[in-house]
């Protein structure tokens, strides 16, 4: 890029036809975007001079292509340039103008995120004091947005943050979880999590006690307590393993909350805590191993959670075949209620019983027995989304079958796996004809992602056990035949195929 060149589309870019100014800038980022860009200390100044003042432009078309232009630009600048762009987007944030926040919001998250990872020092220095300092703020919306680039920053350099800084840190985002604003309560448990990941062990211990000992608060509200319980969700999920030590207070209280007695029908606790236990499982599976079997009797229970839906005796499925005459009718009453959010239990509860499942294999003799039934059951599930949950469930779990089926024993232990071998694939061939007769049905539903899903299960079932579904090849037919006649989708026609040569 040329000093000419620069000067040119520069002076283009301060137009009064919003057009041209547009243009100009869409060349300016063309030209940062080559791997030949590089302006001299003269052309860093004034290039960046004048990204941040069209960020300012009247046309939020304009805005959005100087944006762009500061992911290319932070890249190749140097680190004085940088750093001066960082402080004049973090002050347009707290103290600018409210139509200014918004854009120079998303360019300080450009920044954030794409600057050099050895300017990790600087921007932990110039953004995070003021950050923290914008989440203590009054006017929401300045805090929210704080929270959201000071979450970006902490992902990215949360690890060079000093003790103190930490501490300011995390002392500012725990205030927010207390806030009467859900908004604000969000932000602050992504906050929290990201900065988790970094914080030191005795700060992270605190944090932790001192969220246990809020739970502990009878006096708080229910949204607190949920509020609570997502967070350690959050910190599991982002600090791994570094939770481990506490779940010894943790789960207990997170047991108490889901208990159906406590949880009084509150479908959004009862989902924040399986949620919690979901990551407590994935990431701690050795320090949870002692609380396995109720959190799994406990997502056993909620997998089927549906208070404000009475569903049919199994007696009933006798009279299957008058039923397919009335299908197309009963398809309009279908029941529906928009306020009903006892899915999200249910789904989270599904996806809770296949981390147990792939987090503890050595284990399958024992969860199998009661996990299997429950799950052909649910292959009835009302709705779909959950139904596709429900079926990824039952699929890791004969994967998991199979998978032990696969592996070549020491001499020393040959008896002990054998023996939990032939025991699980007796357990699952035991299972079979339930499986076929559940799947049958579901291959009869109208909805074609449904009857993928049952194809797939099939597909998997007989790749755990080859040959299963031979002695019941007649009740799986009348679906095959339904799949490859379906001139609504060759979705169908392939998956139904593809089962056929496993």
């Amino acid at each position: 890029m040329t000093s000419f060149t620069v000067a040119s589309i520069l002076e283009k870019t301060t137009n009064r036809d919003k057009d041209f100014r547009y243009m100009a800038t869409s060349d300016l980022l063309a030209e940062l975007s080559k791997e030949t860009f590089k302006p001299d200390s003269d052309g860093e100044r004034k290039i960046c001079k004048c990204v941040l003042k069209l960020l300012n432009d009247q046309s939020s078309d304009v805005q959005g292509l100087a944006v762009k232009c500061l992911s290319p630009l932070v890249r190749k600048v140097h680190e004085q340039q940088v750093e001066e762009i960082m402080v004049q987007l973090v002050t347009q944030v707290l103290t600018g103008k409210e139509e200014q926040r918004d854009i120079c919001s998303i360019g300080l998250k450009t920044v954030v995120l794409e600057m050099p990872g050895a300017m990790a020092g600087t921007a932990v220095r110039q953004l995070a004091p003021k950050l923290v300092s914008g989440v203590a703020n009054d006017t929401l919306e300045v805090k929210l947005e704080s929270m959201d680039i000071l979450n970006d920053l902490l992902k990215r350099f949360g690890g060079q943050l000093r003790e103190e800084e930490s501490d300011a840190c995390l002392t500012a985002l725990y205030k927010e979880l207390g806030s009467a604003r859900a908004a604000a309560r969000k932000r602050a448990i992504a906050c929290i999590a990201s900065l988790s990941a970094a914080l030191p062990d005795k700060l992270l211990g605190q944090l932790v006690a001192s969220i246990v000992s809020k739970m502990d608060d009878k006096g708080i509200t229910a949204d607190l307590r949920r509020t609570y319980i997502q967070t350690l969700s959050a910190i599991s999920r982002s600090g791994g393993y570094r939770l481990g030590n506490q779940l010894e207070l943790v789960v207990p209280l997170v047991l108490q909350q889901c208990a159906p007695a406590k949880a009084r029908g509150d479908a959004e606790m009862c989902e924040a805590c399986l949620q919690a236990f979901d990551s407590f499982v994935l990431r701690c599976p050795k320090d949870v191993a002692g609380y396995q079997q109720e959190i799994a009797r406990m997502a056993l229970q909620y997998i089927a959670y549906d208070p404000n839906y009475a569903d049919g005796d199994e007696d009933e499925e006798m009279e299957e075949e008058e039923e397919e005459d009335m299908e197309e009718e009963e398809d309009d009453a279908e029941y529906s209620d928009d306020d009903d959010v006892s899915w999200k239990v249910r789904r989270a509860a599904a996806r809770l019983l296949s981390a147990i499942v792939v987090s503890r294999p050595d284990k399958l003799g024992e969860l199998f027995p009661e996990v299997a039934p429950v799950l052909i059951a649910r292959f009835k599930e009302r709705e779909e989304n959950v139904k596709m949950d429900v079926f990824s469930t039952f699929n890791d779990l004969l994967q998991q079958v199979a998978t032990i089926s696969l592996v070549e024993p020491s001499s020393a232990d040959a008896m002990a796996v054998d023996g939990a071998i032939s025991g699980t694939s007796a357990l699952l061939q035991a299972e079979v004809p339930r499986v076929v007769k559940a799947i049958s049905r579901q291959l009869k539903e109208k909805s074609v992602k449904t009857r993928v899903a049952a194809f797939n299960c099939l597909r998997q079932l007989v790749s755990t056990l080859p040959g299963c579904l031979a002695a019941h090849a007649a009740t799986l037919v009348p679906g095959i035949d339904k799949a490859l006649k379906d001139a609504a989708s060759n979705t169908l026609r392939i998956e139904e195929i593809g089962r056929a040569h496993v």
